[in-house]
């Protein structure tokens, strides 16, 4: 078995992170990679990072349980602020603009678009408010 088909950092590893468990925590790239969290503690893990993005085509899936269903209408992260000034706000797609009004710019993330967290320690509390009562 190998990563062949998973992101370049991914394969770097591959000799460490083949054989491991874990549990496919979030899909990503419109659905072409499984973010999986692994088992092992992360002291365990090369540069103790516990979640790693892997191609579902270099999984061995041994079981399937639905998880929580997380609706969130499509709002990812964006930042305003440097830093640890930053602040994250929930953006919808397309827009330049957080839900509360302020300029944001998209947080790079190895070309991912990462959904908007209301728990996140560094969310916007405008943009919680209005996700909370968004239909």
């Amino acid at each position: 078995m190998d990563m062949l088909h998973s992101p370049a950092r991914t394969r770097a590893f591959a000799s460490w992170l083949l054989g491991e468990r874990g549990t496919v925590a979030s899909v990503l790239r419109d659905g072409s990679l499984a973010l999986v969290e692994f088992d092992a503690p992360a002291w365990e893990l090369p540069q103790k990072a516990r979640r790693w993005p892997v191609h579902w085509d270099d999984l061995l899936v041994y079981s399937v349980e639905a998880g929580p269903v997380e609706h969130q209408d499509g709002l990812r992260v964006a930042l305003s602020g440097e830093g640890r000034e930053a602040v994250q706000h929930a953006l919808q797609l397309g827009s330049r603009t957080g839900l509360c009004g302020a300029p944001v710019y998209p947080l790079p993330f190895c070309g991912l678009s990462i959904p908007f967290s209301p728990s996140s320690v560094r969310a916007c509390p405008t943009c919680v408010r209005l996700t909370a009562t968004a239909p």
